[in-house]
């Protein structure tokens, strides 16, 4: 919100006082707009139409910059795109244009440019989902780069209602290492699943896998031989868990210190498919995040809380079910190639240009996908493009309009 407008609001509701060179219609107006508005602990909040105990902080425009950085850039915020951001910031804050203001410094995020991709993925194979932590789907990501903690791999894990991840960095992808993950993080923490899905990898396909699975009785489905999409959920986060690894991480050698912030970014932020935030549907309630203040502590009393979980949660949680059955129904009639159409780009565009032969080393999933950005230099035909170095340096082969994308600032 504009300093000026911010003030006479503020003013008005602490002290009645209209600005002096206002005139009646003017200060009618602002007086119809303080309705909205109250001061608490010298900060203005708008009510919320949705929820009138739960106040919206106004921000002003100096604070946005901190703001945008916290619930983006943040390690707790993961580099989530647009919607999970507006989600969070929503529900927690308010000012005019909150929607293009988050649009705008998503596009222009660096590291998220870098890492997008460049066509969309095929359509996964849908599988039914029953109550939570019925089923869990569980894969291996790496050989990433080894880091200073002698960590190489990461053991995921996911629940197919509530979206909840469970995610350890591993030295090697050994039997013994994911059977303790799924001990230690799966069935002590949220009990013994039916079902727990995964490829036939020797990490997952094994007879210490098999006897602690028989032991607790848990049913052990594997996936079709390399076709991974079968286990299409736990797919789509190891995509989501690496690009954001790679947009935190600094070096290459310390991408393990970012699992948890991530973690806990993807579990707070409103799932596409369910409409609600895997630890809602986990804990009956939303999780105070580091920008929420001490005021914005629950007021309910235990007893009022028990409640509201024993009343709430089954309804939800059978929401969210619903909810992904009609999705998985609408995703079978979307074709499986839909591949971004050429731009039309003019000289003197930057862009960003796709590599697409990746480094098919250990570290291909922590590398940017796009390199540059470049200038325009020339327009050739079939949408192909002749590209120059921010330094003036003209890249001898030319570039495909497929492989190009506008670089935003």
């Amino acid at each position: 919100m504009e300093n000026q407008h911010y003030l006479n609001l503020y003013n008005y509701l602490e002290r009645k006082e209209f600005p002096q060179n206002f005139s009646p219609q003017q200060q009618t107006k602002l007086e119809k707009q303080a309705k909205n508005f109250q001061i608490k602990n010298k900060f203005l909040y708008k009510i919320n139409k949705n929820n009138s105990e739960k106040l919206l902080r106004v921000i002003q425009q100096p604070e946005l910059p901190a703001l945008l950085y916290m619930m983006h850039n943040d390690p707790t915020a993961g580099h989530f795109a647009v919607d999970a951001m507006v989600n969070k910031i929503k529900s927690r804050y308010y000012w005019p244009q909150y929607y293009e203001d988050i649009r705008r410094y998503v596009a222009a995020c660096d590291a998220c440019q870098r890492r997008g991709r460049n066509q969309k993925n095929n359509l996964l194979h849908p599988i039914p989902v029953h109550s939570a932590f019925y089923q869990i789907g569980i894969d291996i990501v790496g050989p990433l780069p080894r880091t200073q903690r002698n960590k190489k791999y990461i053991v995921v894990a996911m629940d197919y209602l509530t979206k909840w991840p469970e995610a350890r960095a591993l030295s090697e992808a050994t039997a013994e290492k994911v059977a303790e993950f799924i001990y230690e993080q799966i069935i002590c923490q949220h009990g013994c699943p039916q079902i727990i899905l995964s490829d036939r990898g020797t990490h997952f396909n094994n007879n210490m896998i098999t006897k602690l699975l028989e032991k607790f009785k848990i049913n052990h489905l594997l996936s079709t031989p390399y076709h991974p999409q079968t286990n299409g959920l736990v797919e789509r986060f190891n995509r989501t868990l690496c690009e954001s690894l790679a947009k935190l991480s600094t070096k290459t050698n310390d991408w393990d210190l970012f699992i948890a912030p991530t973690l806990f970014a993807y579990r707070t932020s409103k799932h596409s498919t369910t409409k609600i935030e895997p630890f809602f549907l986990v804990y009956g309630r939303s999780a105070r995040l580091p920008v929420d203040g001490s005021e914005d502590a629950d007021s309910f009393s235990q007893n009022d809380r028990l409640r509201k979980l024993i009343d709430d949660v089954p309804h939800i949680r059978s929401k969210a079910h619903d909810t992904i059955t009609k999705a998985q129904t609408k995703q079978k009639k979307f074709h499986d190639d839909h591949i971004r159409k050429p731009h039309g780009f003019q000289i003197g565009d930057k862009v960003l240009y796709f590599k697409v032969a990746l480094d098919q080393s250990h570290s291909g999933k922590l590398n940017p996908k796009w390199k540059g950005p470049y200038y325009v230099h020339q327009v050739l035909p079939n949408e192909s493009y002749k590209l120059r170095t921010l330094e003036g340096q003209i890249l001898a082969a030319p570039a495909n309009g497929n492989l190009l994308k506008i670089y935003k600032e």
